[in-house]
């Protein structure tokens, strides 16, 4: 078996009754690796106070350990307290056969530093410097953030070419070849085998519901959705669109698409849920929707959101941005769209609502390929590789 620490900036927390908890995506994550290694130890943050209702999930795996690295305070407050940080890596680098730290990451080039001779594995899932340009900041800070991300992906390169490095993005994968020597491309998701919901077709009754799930952020098209809906319902189609997820910190995003969708006249078509708990009280929204809209306006890996409505057998509208298009076959896995167009999204939607076959044929197509992508067994290759990689 295989002894693995890992390390991502994401928190963890340990309730009273001592069991652990996370934001689902990386608990069900956490759980599958622990199910393919001897023990997992986990340098993880301790939530803020704002983060504690986003820890909607509970831990099962009984060799999984948390080691409390402190608070997820501000990236400026971690980066002075790297030394205190790192110091728990310290204390148990004896206890690993290898580092696995998912990237980016704010304490990559510091925990990867502070590993000594350990070796490492990083798993790749964005790009910082992907969609500075739609943070709502001032332009002086966006530049600032341009810069450190600038530093820390190049740290992150250097720590790369030594490293087993995992990504789950073929842009990324393109990026980083000749580059990195030990470099496997990987897929990430949030699927068990028992997951699947499966139905022949959507679009049977009206309203029809377009769903959006994941993170309020402007880079995903948000606002281009709400135009999109504003010309449909113009020119008489029945629709609602339900947005699922959680705002950055700070970020009034929520309150201006409502806003728009208002001043469109169209507030009664708009719909947000909130944060909804990765499991049954999330996939419920899969289930009751007719089509899924994820309308990025800049480089992707692959949204793990994207698997999660396709293996709820709906059909999929994604704009043509990082590994999206290479993932996925125009109008055989998906209806692709370029990005910042809102009449794209709505000839895409006017196109699944009018053509059933097309709509059935997206949908078979994506189950299919969705169940060659789960937990059980991405988790299963990640650690092979590993093994083989370490030379066990």
């Amino acid at each position: 078996m295989l002894r693995l620490g890992f390390h991502y900036h994401i928190p963890m927390f340990q309730a009273d009754d001592g069991q652990l908890r996370t934001p689902g995506y990386i608990g069900r994550f956490l759980d599958s690796l622990a199910a393919q290694v001897d023990i997992l130890v986990c340098f993880l943050h301790s939530p803020r106070e704002d983060e504690l209702p986003q820890m909607d999930y509970t831990l099962i795996a009984p060799n999984l350990e948390f080691v409390n690295i402190g608070v997820h305070s501000s990236l400026p407050q971690r980066i002075l307290n790297t030394k205190q940080i790192t110091y728990h890596l310290h204390q148990h680098l004896e206890r690993l056969d290898i580092l696995l730290i998912r990237g980016p990451s704010p304490l990559l080039p510091a925990m990867a530093k502070a590993a000594g001779d350990l070796p490492i594995a990083l798993l790749l899932v964005g790009d910082y410097l992907a969609g500075i340009n739609d943070l709502p900041q001032p332009r002086w800070r966006k530049e600032a953030i341009r810069v450190w991300s600038w530093w820390n992906y190049r740290q992150q390169l250097r720590v790369a070419k030594r490293s087993l490095t995992f990504v789950n993005s073929h842009q990324l994968y393109q990026q980083l070849q000749g580059k990195v020597t030990d470099l496997v491309e990987t897929r990430t998701t949030t699927l068990s085998q028992s997951d699947f919901f499966e139905r022949e077709d959507t679009c049977q009754r009206e309203p029809y519901n377009l769903l959006y799930t994941g993170r309020m952020d402007r880079a995903k098209g948000l606002f281009e959705m709400v135009e999109a809906v504003d010309w449909l319902t113009s020119n008489g189609y029945d629709v609602i669109l339900d947005l699922v997820g959680w705002p950055q910190k700070g970020d009034q995003i929520v309150e201006e698409l409502l806003e728009d969708a208002s001043r469109r006249g169209i507030i009664d078509r708009v719909m947000y849920h909130g944060f909804k708990s990765v499991g049954e009280e999330l996939f419920s929204f899969y289930k009751n929707s007719d089509i899924y809209l994820i309308a990025s306006r800049s480089s992707e890996g692959f949204p793990r959101t994207i698997w999660e409505a396709m293996a709820h057998s709906l059909p999929v509208i994604a704009s043509r941005v990082g590994s999206i298009p290479h993932y996925l076959d125009d109008t055989n896995d998906a209806i692709l769209i370029a990005p910042r167009q809102a009449s794209e999204i709505a000839d895409a939607v006017v196109k699944i609502i009018n053509d059933p076959d097309l709509r059935q044929h997206l949908i078979a197509n994506a189950v299919r390929k969705a169940k060659a992508n789960t937990l059980e067994r991405r988790s299963k290759e990640l650690i092979s590789e590993i093994k083989i990689w370490l030379g066990k």
